[in-house]
């Protein structure tokens, strides 16, 4: 099993602060624990860096339509840097939640309307998120959201290291151009090398997390047969 040891150490010689066989010194080691652990802070916030889902459920307030989420929110979760999807459950029934943005939400012109949310609206504040619901939840139900899955910090650098094929190479060529400033011991060439591996591995990753586009439209949801109206499937108006 591979530690983050070995990824710290294999970083080290690709930036020629050790040679192949050589142990790291202890300052060499905590250094690099602390990049280990950007990098993965880093990836925590890009989307397709990220290979796993978090799913979190709650119940929401009928009245109530703004609801923070992290450490110390109302929803006590890990803090969403996005939301992907979401759904409300409602006696026993799914209805879709589709994420807009605070542009599209200003231009609501009735903010207050109830009914079974249709829209959320989130600001990625920190500590704690804020959720904003639309229309207005006039019942009791629970919202589910999936967000990206942020990476654990290894505490200690004989914590093992599991994931996909792929983010093994990429962090430690992430790692390796993380410490390349504190080791100038390459040459101009290998530094830009390191570079294009670098950006190249990060490709790869994204690029096979990347996941299958939906299109949407709004006249797609809306159904005027019959009563020469517009009805809302999602409500059953």
């Amino acid at each position: 099993m591979t530690t983050v040891l070995d990824l710290v150490t294999e970083a080290l010689v690709t930036v020629k602060a050790l040679a192949v066989g050589e142990t790291a010194q202890a300052d060499m080691t905590t250094d690099a624990l602390n990049k280990f652990n950007d990098v993965l802070e880093s990836l925590s916030i890009q989307n397709l860096a990220v290979y796993s889902n978090l799913q979190t459920t709650f119940p929401l307030v009928a009245g109530t339509a703004s609801y923070t989420i992290g450490p110390t929110g109302a929803v006590v979760a890990q803090r969403p840097p996005f939301i992907d999807t979401a759904f409300v459950r409602y006696q026993g029934t799914d209805f879709p939640v589709v994420v807009h943005t605070p542009a599209e939400y200003a231009l609501l012109a009735l903010k207050s309307q109830p009914g079974i949310p249709q829209w959320l609206i989130y600001d990625p504040a920190y500590p704690n998120g804020v959720m904003v619901l639309w229309p207005v939840p006039d019942q009791a139900a629970t919202l589910t959201i999936y967000q990206n899955t942020a990476f654990t910090a290894a505490a200690t650098l004989l914590d093992t290291f599991d994931m996909p094929p792929g983010y093994r190479r990429m962090i430690r060529l992430m790692l390796a151009w993380e410490l390349v400033t504190d080791y100038p011991g390459m040459s101009a060439a290998e530094v830009a090398k390191l570079q294009a591996d670098t950006a190249g591995a990060v490709a790869l990753v994204k690029r096979n997390n990347k996941k299958p586009e939906l299109l949407r439209s709004e006249v797609a949801g809306l159904d005027c047969s019959g009563s020469g109206n517009y009805s809302n499937w999602r409500d059953g108006a």
